[in-house]
């Protein structure tokens, strides 16, 4: 039976993935840089496998996996646009998607030092995909 805490990590881990997911979508049209848009490319390949890998977890588990709220994906649309308004550059992309990664790094370590069960499969998840994410921040520096 899985305990509360590690549905709070795999709950947190989809919302991290779909807010990737939605955030590369989201910029992919303002990035004029081919290799920075193929690394996005990738990088959202890669999250939309560990969403499926998280989902299916969940779904094993009797999780209903759920999709992120309107208001969340509006806003990080907002945010975006907001964001790129006056800058599209390469460097200021690379910023923002090295900004998100570090918020969703952040994010799920708060919730996985809440979960002290020693090889949670959850928290394998939430490592695997925190490992990405720091991957992710190094390639981008090469942007900056």
């Amino acid at each position: 039976m899985i305990r509360n805490e590690e549905v709070s990590v795999l709950q947190e881990s989809r919302r991290n993935t779909r807010m990737a997911i939605d955030a590369i979508d989201t910029v992919l049209n303002k990035v004029y840089d081919e290799d920075l848009a193929y690394d996005l490319n990738c990088q959202a390949n890669k999250f939309r496998e560990l969403d499926r890998k998280i989902q299916r977890t969940m779904r094993q588990e009797g999780i209903v996996p759920k999709e992120g709220s309107r208001v969340e994906k509006a806003m990080l649309w907002s945010a975006i646009q907001a964001n790129t308004l006056l800058n599209t550059s390469t460097s200021h992309v690379a910023d923002m998607m090295i900004q998100g990664n570090t918020r969703g790094i952040t994010d799920l370590m708060k919730v996985t030092h809440n979960n002290k069960i020693v090889g949670s499969y959850a928290n394998e998840l939430a490592n695997e995909l925190m490992d990405f994410e720091e991957k992710n921040i190094q390639k981008l520096k090469s942007y900056l």
